[in-house]
């Protein structure tokens, strides 16, 4: 792609491209050739190195996104500061100014210009160097090549051509030769012209700058605006013949008639678009070695000179053909050329044979050199169009959504070229791009529709699962929140059970230690008991070894101490019973003791249990209230979640 600053850097451009240009490609559709604008950054630009001036973008544009460059500004600015300065005026510019025509020229006058010769007279010595070229070089057939346009573009993209380009010059520069030449002028020469190209015609360095400005119709009339109304009329210096029938379409070819008759084919064609397709087609004629023309007249205007590309586009077209009807009425037998007087030696008589016209044009300008007026072409300006290789065609193609053959001959225009293939040529070439074509837009629209079809399809299918998911967990949700609540109450009441089970468990706890208080006393009872037995044991003991001692006296009493003896063995008897039943107590007391005692230990650890039991109990109903608190807060956090999920 070209760089941005290049392309909008004007200062070495004829046409150009200003700000206003909305990419419609209007340019594009007009323009003769492929490569000469550029598209880039939503604008239509001039490639100024292949652009051949032809000016059809300028009558296109709608935007006013096209302009033009020519040297009024500086021909003034160089005429203010005491240059000297003379002016050749093209004869459409009376087509154009019947009115102002005298004034403006008295203008110029009045504002320091030295001389001003119409180019009419450099067209009758363009008339006469084409015969004389003709008949002196047995010349079988060629292009005439008044059109600055028309050679650029051969020169540029049809150099083939060059050999069939006649080569004389034009009624400009057959002017400017004669005044610099044989009128001595030392003066540097404007052109008043009603083309934009003729600047490339004076550029060139074959031209050897005889002519140094281009001062069109347009800026000329708008520089000086109504200034020239109180100047005084003023006509051109030099007396001619048809030459001012040449700048309209067929003016050529009616100047060539009158010397050689009407036995040639001489082409008449105009325009932009069938100027530059018929020298292809003339081209091919070439090439398959087809009968030629005599001449073809090719004019890049449609309506010749008189109507050209810095023309006001204003002026009535009317006016305009009707004063050309006038200047076409002029009696050719006051035609003369300067020191031409009689009619029979006029070469512009229509009284006497094409033959003798020939003679006496010859006559008339028996002192000027054909060398002169030749002109030479530049063979070096070929532009090259890259032509795509197959692959490389279809690479494009299938860049641009074109694979089928219909797809690829829609030809719509809408880009700015006539076929599909002229725009794939063009992308190939880096001046349009594959984006510039309305048909790769709407394929890729439909792409995208499709796409968006396909995401929108899996979005809805994605809604669907979300809508069923969320559905299912709303469900869930409502589940859990009832859950939530149940568990809510569940801990609830669990947590007044245990702390319920919690205040038993110390009631109970308390029985224990009443229990364990009591069996106390009991082994303390035992204890006394225990130590009361073996007092009364001892006291049996005692009461027996006294019931001995009562025996044995009652013995010694005799039978006084029988009856004595009696009660001490009874005493004897209930002493041992005594010691029989307190060995029997003491035995079942020791069975006791260790039960009492295990009884007493379990209570203990009974008491422990239900203390650690009470105590864990204790912390379920704390974890219960916790739980249930928590609880509440879920449940609360579920029903908001809830209602999140049911507002999606």
């Amino acid at each position: 792609m070209k760089d941005m600053n290049e392309l909008r850097d004007c200062s070495n451009m004829l046409i150009f491209t200003n700000d206003s240009c909305t990419g419609c490609n209007k340019c594009v559709r007009v323009c003769p050739t492929l490569v000469s604008n550029i598209a880039q950054e939503g604008k239509i630009w001039v490639n100024r190195d292949s652009c051949v001036a032809c000016g059809a973008c300028l009558k296109a544009c709608g935007h006013k996104a096209r302009e033009y460059k020519d040297d009024t500004e500086q021909f003034f600015s160089d005429l203010k500061a005491g240059k000297k300065l003379s002016v050749i005026i093209a004869p459409a510019f009376l087509a154009n100014y019947p009115k102002e025509y005298k004034r403006v020229l008295g203008y110029l006058k009045q504002h320091g210009v030295n001389h001003i010769y119409s180019v009419s007279f450099g067209a009758d010595i363009t008339t006469w160097g084409y015969l004389k070229y003709i008949t002196e070089n047995h010349f079988t057939g060629g292009i005439s090549q008044p059109c600055p346009a028309v050679v650029d573009y051969v020169e540029k993209y049809i150099p083939q051509l060059i050999p069939y380009m006649i080569p004389v010059q034009s009624p400009m520069m057959c002017m400017a030769i004669y005044i610099k030449k044989y009128l001595h002028v030392s003066d540097e020469l404007a052109f008043i012209s009603p083309c934009v190209a003729k600047k490339i015609e004076i550029d060139d360095e074959n031209n050897h700058g005889y002519v140094k400005y281009n001062v069109t119709f347009s800026k000329l009339m708008q520089h000086i605006g109504r200034d020239y109304a109180g100047s005084p009329e003023y006509t051109d210096e030099l007396e001619y013949g048809m030459g001012s029938l040449y700048p309209m379409p067929g003016g050529l070819k009616e100047n060539i008639e009158h010397f050689l008759g009407k036995g040639q084919v001489i082409r008449q064609v105009e325009g932009e678009q069938e100027a530059y397709r018929y020298l292809e087609k003339y081209l091919k004629r070439i090439d398959r070695r087809a009968e030629l023309p005599f001449m073809i007249d090719v004019l890049n205007c449609s309506r010749g000179c008189i109507y050209g590309t810095a023309v006001d586009p204003d002026k009535d077209t009317d006016d305009v053909l009707m004063t050309l009807s006038k200047m076409r009425s002029v009696d050719k037998e006051d035609m003369h050329t300067k020191g031409v007087r009689r009619v029979n030696k006029s070469p512009w008589t229509s009284q006497i044979a094409p033959k003798e016209r020939l003679a006496n044009l010859m006559e008339a300008f028996k002192d000027l050199k054909l060398s002169d007026f030749i002109r030479r072409y530049n063979t070096s300006k070929e532009i090259k169009v890259s032509i795509p290789s197959e692959s490389e065609l279809n690479k494009i193609y299938a860049d641009m959504y074109k694979n089928t053959t219909e797809k690829q001959e829609i030809n719509c225009g809408a880009c700015g070229y006539a076929t599909c293939r002229d725009m794939a040529y063009a992308v190939h070439n880096h001046v349009n791009f594959v984006e510039n074509c309305i048909h790769y837009i709407k394929e890729l629209a439909e792409r995208e529709r499709i796409k968006l079809k396909e995401i929108n399809e899996q979005q809805q299918s994605e809604q669907d699962r979300r809508n069923s998911l969320l559905d299912s967990v709303r469900e869930q949700f409502v589940l859990l929140s009832s859950a939530v609540a149940e568990l809510n109450d569940a801990n609830e009441a669990s947590a007044n059970e245990a702390s319920d089970l919690a205040g038993k468990l110390n009631d109970i706890k308390e029985h224990c230690l009443h229990m364990e208080e009591s069996l106390s006393s009991i082994l303390n009872f035992i204890d006394i008991y225990k130590n009361t037995s073996q007092s009364i044991v001892e006291i049996a003991n005692k009461t027996n070894l006294l019931s001995l001692n009562a025996s044995i006296e009652a013995a010694r009493a005799g039978a006084q101490g029988m009856g004595f003896a009696v009660v001490a063995q009874e005493i004897r008897n209930l002493s041992a019973s005594i010691k029989i039943l307190v060995a029997k107590d003491n035995e079942q007391a020791e069975e006791t003791i260790p039960k009492v005692d295990a009884g007493v230990n379990s209570i203990h650890d009974l008491i422990e249990n239900i203390s650690h039991m009470s105590d864990r109990v204790a912390t379920i109903a704390a974890n219960s209230q916790e739980i249930a608190a928590e609880t509440a807060n879920v449940q609360v956090m579920a029903d908001d979640l809830k209602s999140s999920v049911e507002n999606i």
